[in-house]
């Protein structure tokens, strides 16, 4: 298929300098009469970025958007004809459009793509689609974007992000862009159309009505239909029936394995529905969530941890009725709205982060009780947080292949300078292979200042999980100065053993 965003420019160029007296307002009422609010988003961005220059060019309507086309003109809706434009923005001044051939990526801060379409409003100007470079923020994080190849008056820009886009409200809603920009995240071709989305809906007996929305049978027979891995939990409006796990743990764990996530709400009362894609999150080192009782998550009665979720203070989304990069309060939706929440998996995982945590808290919990009892002073404190302080530890579930978990290992350096000791990362790289869950370990006092924990449990992502928890799928933890080593003696019976790691303090947190 061919690219949209690669697509050549049918007239000559126009370049507008974006320095004042510009005004974004003007451009936005002169060009798309006023009424594309997402694109008065995007350019906000732009300014924030410090954007001083945009390449605006015409394009015919091909690969994604020729689809687009084509099934609105199936279902007997009336086209435009009017050229597709792309908007593309720098953070340099641009002198003339021969300077294009000099700039280089890291002054290309992304584009969008406008179509005028028919909706149930009539025609109207859409970001078809935009992908550009997040502000100016160092404390959002973003896990899930991937490289995208863009064309400017014929040189082809590199950007990294996530697809935002906007449905044309009848052969495609709020579901269908929101699964587009999930989906591109982690399929191979890195986009999907709208038409292949309802392909796969109509092959699965689940069809897409003209202006409707979708369920959540149709948006997980998708899903299904891709063999895209997935998790998703339905919370009713009376918080009372709603399942234990908060759907904010849901999200988390997908984006925090580089995964983007789904959530689906109601207004209260039920009265509309709209469903917007997560693709990150921000971090508040000083938050106070994860000191109140609340903030505890509890495997059992005895058993409770504090989520590094706690200190996600929002998490970003797009919404394609008002544009990208937005932040959502992390406790915005609560009392009054059903909601539905799907986390996407990597595709060798055979469970979901959730269930990590509970099977690694439940593995400390347990080799608390065997520490020595004179222990060094920074496993005391590990001790007594899950002893004297019933649970003071952090967990932090993310998915990584062995090559690039044992590669973290090999980095560390403890507070004093220390490193793991070189024979212990060899014998990881001749016993760990595949896929899984390393759930770090820290505390509060060192979480979310330092960035630092004082290890990891190391869980087969590959394993099926049975009824009953176990630690059947446990490889390995990680504990400051002992490494537990699951492996077999001289008479093939598997027994965890004991390796020094010659770090007796802290060390960082995995960076993505």
């Amino acid at each position: 298929m061919e690219s949209l965003r690669n697509a050549q420019a049918i007239n000559p160029p126009v370049l507008q300098h974006t320095d004042p007296p510009f005004s974004n307002f003007d451009f936005v009422d002169n060009y798309f009469e006023s009424k594309c609010v997402s694109l008065k988003r995007i350019l906000s961005q732009m300014r924030v970025s410090s954007f001083q220059s945009m390449v605006i060019e015409e394009i015919k309507s091909v690969g994604i958007s020729k689809d687009d086309d084509d099934e609105l003109l199936s279902a007997g809706v009336q086209l435009f004809g009017k050229p597709l434009v792309r908007i593309s923005f720098f953070k340099t001044k641009l002198n003339d459009i021969g300077q294009i051939e000099q700039e280089n990526d890291e002054n290309y801060l992304g584009y969008a793509i406008l179509k005028y379409s028919p909706s149930i409003f009539g025609g109207r100007w859409i970001v078809f689609e935009s992908i550009t470079k997040p502000g100016r923020h160092d404390n959002n994080y973003y896990h899930c974007a991937r490289d995208y190849s863009v064309r400017v008056c014929g040189k082809i820009f590199h950007i990294k992000g996530n697809i935002y886009c906007q449905q044309n409200t009848l052969t495609n809603v709020c579901a269908h862009v929101a699964l587009r920009t999930c989906i591109s995240a982690v399929h191979p071709d890195g986009d999907i159309s709208y038409r292949a989305i309802n392909e796969i809906l109509e092959k699965a007996g689940k069809p897409h009505s003209l202006k409707e929305g979708l369920t959540d049978k149709q948006i997980r027979a998708v899903l299904d239909g891709l063999g895209i891995n997935y998790y998703c939990l339905w919370y009713p409006a009376d918080i009372k029936n709603r399942p234990p796990v908060p759907y904010q743990k849901l999200l988390y764990g997908s984006i925090e394995s580089g995964c983007p996530a789904l959530l689906a709400f109601s207004s209260v009362g039920g009265a509309s529905g709209h469903i917007i894609p997560i693709i990150g999150h921000t971090f508040n080192e000083d938050t106070w969530v994860p000191n109140a009782d609340m903030s505890y998550f509890a495997i059992g009665k005895d058993t409770r941890y504090v989520p590094s979720e706690s200190w996600v203070s929002t998490y970003v989304c797009h919404d394609d009725n008002f544009g990208s990069h937005f932040c959502l309060p992390r406790g915005y939706l609560q009392e009054g709205a059903e909601l539905f929440a799907v986390g996407i998996l990597p595709k060798e995982a055979k469970y979901d982060a959730i269930r990590a945590e509970a099977i690694a808290v439940d593995f400390l919990y347990n080799i608390a009780i065997c520490l020595p009892l004179d222990p060094s002073p920074w496993i005391k404190r590990f001790k007594d947080a899950i002893t004297l302080d019933r649970g003071w530890i952090v967990l932090r579930p993310i998915f990584m292949a062995a090559e690039k978990y044992v590669s973290h290992l090999e980095q560390l350096t403890g507070w004093e300078g220390e490193k793991i000791d070189p024979k212990v990362i060899a014998t990881l790289k001749t016993q760990l292979h595949g896929f899984f869950w390393v759930v770090e370990v820290s505390l509060p006092e060192i979480f979310p200042a330092n960035r630092r924990k004082i290890g990891e449990v190391v869980l087969n992502a590959n394993m099926e999980l049975v009824p009953k928890r176990d630690f059947s799928t446990l490889v390995l933890a990680r504990l400051l100065d002992q490494l537990y080593l699951l492996t077999q003696d001289e008479k093939k019976q598997t027994v965890l053993a004991k390796y020094p790691t010659g770090t007796q303090t802290h060390t960082g947190l995995f960076q993505q």
